[in-house]
């Protein structure tokens, strides 16, 4: 029994792409505070918005890491997939039943 796997590693490319342009996007750092008085919740406000900023880090990091590993993943299947080309290239080619000369 054979189990046939296909990876689109192209796609896996693109997939790890789109994720790098996530982190992009959400790392961006925000505007800031409209000027105006301090209000008695500012400082409760400001706290919050450290503690996301903080976890946005957080989950920024761990999509580039899940991006670089899906990098990697393709690059090990291309690889794979090249080293069994070039083992099937050098089996004898068969004609009528016979191994080619």
């Amino acid at each position: 029994m054979t189990s046939e796997l296909e990876v689109d590693a192209a796609a896996v490319r693109a997939w790890a792409t789109a994720l790098s342009a996530t982190v992009a996007l959400i790392s961006a750092d925000p505007p800031p505070p409209p000027a105006g008085p301090t209000w008695s919740s500012t400082a409760a406000a400001s706290a919050v918005a450290d503690a996301a900023r903080l976890r946005l880090r957080v989950l920024a990091e761990d999509i580039t890491a899940t991006a670089r590993q899906a990098t990697a993943a393709a690059d090990d299947y291309d690889d794979a997939d090249d080293r069994a080309a070039a083992r099937l290239r050098k089996v004898p080619q068969l004609t009528h039943g016979r191994a080619a000369a």
